[in-house]
């Protein structure tokens, strides 16, 4: 079975949303903010990492936050989507199946989305 294949993917920018509707007919409904939190990409997988290391530190930043708009999507393959995020991000690749397992409805996770990708 390709549950894990969407059929459909749709960024509702206003409401701040990806939706995807899965090969089985089930739809997932992403926060974009959540998305971008949880970039699977080396860079921010490692800052993740580094500020879990550094929980008693308090870090301020100069710069905006990242953003959380969607400028642009691509297909990568059949098993991934990339998004052009507004602040020119761009290196995540979100493979198919682990949004899937991070489907954020009560059905899926009762306890509230897994984060995308393990950090360990």
């Amino acid at each position: 079975m390709h549950n894990h294949r969407p059929q459909e993917l749709t960024v509702d920018r206003a409401a701040g949303t990806l939706r995807v509707v899965w090969q089985d007919g089930h739809a997932s409904v992403y926060a974009l903010h959540w998305l971008r939190a949880n970039c699977p990409c080396a860079s921010c997988r490692e800052e993740r990492r580094a500020a879990a290391l550094q929980t008693d530190l308090l870090k301020l930043t100069a710069g905006s936050p990242p953003s959380a708009e969607i400028v642009g999507a691509e297909l990568v393959g059949n098993y991934a989507v990339r998004f052009g995020w507004a602040d020119g991000h761009d290196g995540g690749i979100y493979v198919f199946a682990a949004l899937r397992q991070s489907c954020p409805c009560a059905e899926c996770n009762p306890s509230g989305p897994p984060p995308l990708l393990p950090d360990d």
